[in-house]
């Protein structure tokens, strides 16, 4: 009998074609499960929202039972002059969630001084349309078919998300369609979400949401976006809180905007909400906001079925936020899931044990275990991330 013959590693290229000639078949039972799973998963998707691309952050994104993370690119970092880029921490962003198996939605904002137009040359709103139509479609060439999702802007019914402006429905439309066209010409296949907006009763600088998104759909903003972001806070208050709230401010207020897109006939579109969330940290006038650690994590569990009994259409919803080391008084460190040592509060830990169960034992859940398997037994890419060894320097063991 012929000696096996190996590779250079030692690894046996018979035993390996066996595999693969397995893993073939399986695939093609899996493409078709795979598609039935995805048209048959009601859940609502889980994602959380990382303030920084490292390691350790989309480690405790997979950990912790996310199926996508959202990562802004400043456009003022990749692109600080025009034409000049910086791609190092967008691409390992990229890798990093390759590597955990996280679906990567990138937000799109935090514009470079020099493509902000001065009031007096700002006719169609502060933003330069072409060098940000440049910038989003030079960031879907280069990630064509590695992310999943790109969010168009962040909160423009707010002045300080709007180059200190007022806000304009009109002016954020026609960037979102020109973002849009951009986008899919460059990667046909991403799915582009509108700008999750503030929630707010309007006052100096803002502009109340259910405002601006009508505003929105009377510019034709339905044509120029695949998803409807959504910012969906608690504010203090329990998520069954009713919807007659006095100020309106609590979750039930993302009903609310259901209330407009019906309006314009619109009341089937998809919809994401793109930051969830509540606080235990707050002070002054929005002390009235904070929770404990302990609601904090029965408010985020008890949104999930709330969300999903409302809002049918609702298909993901984006944890508000996985971050660590963040001042004391950084309004965002009271929503992190993470305390301020990065140890994981309550939160965490419960909203891990629910997507668990959530997710456990589902049609979707074994195409995606398998899709990974097939993925790492075929690749022939060198991943940049790896396990961490143990190094020992010197003769000491």
């Amino acid at each position: 009998m012929s000696p096996p013959i190996r590779e250079s590693g030692g690894v046996m290229l018979m035993e390996r074609s066996s595999r693969v000639a397995c893993f073939v078949l399986l695939a093609l039972l899996l493409t078709a499960a795979a598609a039935d799973s995805v048209a048959a998963d009601d859940r609502l998707r889980p994602a959380v929202h990382l303030l920084t691309a490292s390691d350790r952050m989309f480690q405790l994104a997979a950990q912790g039972g996310y199926e996508s993370a959202v990562q802004l690119l400043p456009w003022r970092d990749v692109e600080p002059t025009d034409g000049e880029w910086h791609w190092q921490q967008p691409d390992f962003a990229v890798r990093a969630a390759e590597y955990y198996d996280l679906g990567l939605i990138v937000r799109l904002d935090h514009p470079p001084d020099w493509a902000v137009r001065s009031p007096e040359n700002g006719e169609g709103g502060p933003i330069d349309p072409d060098a940000y139509a440049d910038f989003v479609a030079t960031v879907a060439r280069r990630y064509r078919g590695q992310v999943q999702a790109y969010i168009v802007w962040n909160e423009p019914n707010l002045s300080l998300e709007w180059a200190d402006r007022p806000p304009d429905p009109a002016g954020y439309t026609a960037l979102l369609c020109r973002a849009y066209s951009a986008i899919k010409a460059a990667d046909p296949g991403a799915t582009v979400v509108s700008a999750g907006l503030a929630p707010t009763n309007g006052g100096e600088g803002a502009m109340d949401e259910r405002q601006f998104l009508h505003g929105m759909l009377e510019a034709g903003a339905a044509a120029c976006f695949d998803v409807l972001g959504a910012h969906a806070y608690g504010f203090g208050r329990p998520p069954d809180d009713p919807r007659d709230a006095p100020d309106g401010l609590n979750l039930a207020r993302l009903l609310d905007l259901r209330s407009v897109l019906e309006m314009h006939g619109a009341d089937a579109t998809a919809v994401w909400i793109t930051e969830l969330g509540w606080t235990t940290e707050a002070a002054g006038p929005d002390a009235w906001q904070q929770v404990s650690r302990e609601q904090q994590a029965d408010y985020l569990c008890r949104s999930w079925d709330y969300i999903k009994d409302a809002w049918p259409s609702v298909q993901l919803a984006v944890v508000w936020n996985l971050s660590e080391g963040l001042p004391e008084a950084d309004g965002m460190a009271g929503y992190s899931l993470l305390d301020a040592g990065g140890e994981p509060r309550p939160a965490y830990q419960e909203l891990r044990t629910l997507f668990a169960g959530d997710m456990r034992g589902t049609w979707f859940d074994w195409a995606s275990r398998m899709q990974t398997a097939w993925r790492k037994l075929t690749s022939t890419d060198i991943p940049i991330l790896a396990a961490d060894e143990v190094v020992h320097l010197g003769d000491n063991q």
